[in-house]
């Protein structure tokens, strides 16, 4: 299953012969809602956000201060660690309504 929006950038004869050749289920997710029913954005890389910018307060608060090249993998690594989880990723699924499939959770992004 293949979750993408309906941009005629990403519809093609090409991606559609490959999804069948390789058993690929594409969804087109509606128009104008992609940033209401991307699993990604709504279940990691928001908390992926929010544990960057904890991991750099909690850094400048220690008295540590500014971005390195030393430290900016260390820094995105924690953050991450955080967010980048089996259970985020799940829970995206099931709060945008996707997976399993919940019309009512949909609608009501819709409606928001």
């Amino acid at each position: 299953l293949l979750f993408f929006d309906g941009h005629s950038s990403h519809i093609n004869t090409g991606f559609l012969e490959f999804c069948i050749s390789q058993k690929i289920i594409p969804y087109c997710l509606p128009p104008h809602m992609t940033h209401r029913l991307q699993l990604l954005d709504v279940s990691v890389f928001s908390p992926y956000k929010h544990q960057y910018q904890k991991e750099l307060t909690r850094r400048f608060e220690s008295h540590e201060y500014g971005v390195s090249k030393d430290n900016f993998y260390e820094i995105l690594m924690v953050a991450r660690r955080a967010s980048f989880s089996c259970e985020n990723i799940k829970s995206g699924f099931c709060n945008t309504g996707l997976v399993p499939l919940d019309r009512n959770i949909i609608i009501s992004k819709i409606q928001a």
